[in-house]
């Protein structure tokens, strides 16, 4: 690769309505899609999506977030990951009205779980159609786990791995608030956007940030910040920006002042 690389997370919550069942959000989708067709003539890109409302209303209906428990299951574990798939059409038909050279990949056909966490991943693929040019794009996803049968491994964990093993510059999510609040800022309108934060101060945060409104299968806005401290204990600079204002994304991307939150390792 001779551009630097990136990883984005496309959180599910700005994606979709993740209080209404398979309801993606078009104008977001689009603006994101046009952002990384800019984004990508001056970086590598990996793309990871969150499941939204595809992923998680139906893994909650279906009780699939604890892993194999019995056979009536299993008809959920199908519903489920058709609707990921026609989700993934979803943004790969987006994607390609930008130009994007998208390439599709499913998870679930190269990661294995451990109790939930990344226990084997094969990248080798991802980092070949990188290397000729493409964007990978993955999302989070129903995979096979060593203890549980199988597992929910959700982007954010996903993406923070993929930060890591790659060697990105940064790591990206992609959210529906500004940042990082001192409180949930679609509770609180007194909340304060945090700008820098060390990997010390952002796990005490993930230990008070509260519940997701919208339901939620793979730990909400805790879930994200736990994982981007992986990903910044291992020199991974991390930003929180929201993907539905405007073109921030880009301007993160960039290395240009916006309303965002930046995670390092101290």
């Amino acid at each position: 690769m001779d551009k630097p690389l990136i990883v984005i997370k496309l959180g599910g919550s700005a994606l979709t309505d993740k209080t209404r069942i398979y309801t993606p959000r078009k104008a977001v989708i689009r603006r994101a899609a046009k952002q990384i067709a800019f984004l990508a003539r001056k970086f590598s890109i990996v793309l990871v999506h969150g499941a939204g409302s595809y992923g998680h209303i139906p893994a909650k209906r279906w009780d699939l977030a604890s892993g194999f428990k019995s056979r009536s299951q299993l008809r959920g574990l199908s519903v489920t990951k058709s609707k990921l798939l026609e989700w993934e059409a979803i943004i790969g038909d987006a994607f390609l009205k930008q130009g994007v050279p998208l390439m599709p990949l499913s998870t679930s056909d190269f990661a294995v779980t451990d109790n939930g966490r990344i226990h084997s991943a094969d990248i080798r693929p991802v980092r070949k159609w990188l290397s000729i040019g493409c964007v990978p794009s993955l999302g989070g996803d129903l995979v096979t786990d060593i203890k549980r049968g199988f597992a929910i491994l959700s982007g954010d964990q996903l993406a923070a791995h993929l930060a890591i093993k790659l060697g990105a510059s940064r790591l990206i999510f992609g959210i529906d608030v500004d940042g990082i609040f001192n409180a949930n800022p679609k509770l609180n309108r007194r909340a304060r956007l945090l700008r820098g934060i060390s990997a010390e101060q952002a796990s005490k945060l993930a230990k008070k940030a509260g519940i997701s409104i919208a339901p939620d299968v793979t730990g909400g806005m805790a879930g994200k910040i736990r994982e981007a401290i992986v990903a910044a204990r291992r020199g991974v600079p991390v930003y929180f920006v929201n993907l539905t204002r405007g073109d921030r994304l880009q301007l993160v991307a960039l290395n240009r002042d916006v309303p965002c939150s930046r995670i390092t390792a101290r």
